[in-house]
């Protein structure tokens, strides 16, 4: 995956993914608020891969998915690099969901690579230029 970010007057950015263009703020008096922040984005990526893992277990089992539901709580850490400190992730599933499959959706959602990769964060580096 490659991604170009682009300005988006202020400090605002865009970027496009596949057909969809999404674009990134802060809220005033940082930013125009166009959008959401990017570490928002990153958390709620979390929340929508947990779901796709949740109602994609359910889905191939031909149970329901409508009132699957995903909260991400995140708060940043009070020390240290700026960061998130703490991430705790609640999936909720329908009623009709038998007992004894939700260690195994628990399992399908651990699988979700976003949240792999919050618990075991990719080698990285970054390098600034000029064009």
């Amino acid at each position: 995956m490659t991604f170009t970010i682009h300005s988006a007057a202020g400090v605002a950015s865009k970027t496009t993914i596949g057909n969809h263009t999404l674009a990134f703020d802060q809220a005033p008096p940082y930013g125009d608020d166009v959008g959401p922040s990017p570490l928002d984005v990153m958390v709620a990526s979390v929340g929508a891969c947990a779901h796709y893992y949740a109602a994609a277990f359910l889905h191939a089992r031909k149970l329901p998915t409508d009132g699957v539901t995903v909260e991400v709580h995140a708060e940043k850490a009070s020390s240290g690099p700026r960061r998130l400190g703490r991430l705790r992730v609640a999936v909720s599933l329908p009623a009709s969901v038998p007992d004894e499959l939700l260690p195994r959706v628990e399992n399908a959602v651990r699988g979700c690579p976003a949240w792999g990769t919050m618990l075991a964060g990719p080698e990285a580096e970054m390098t600034v230029t000029r064009q």
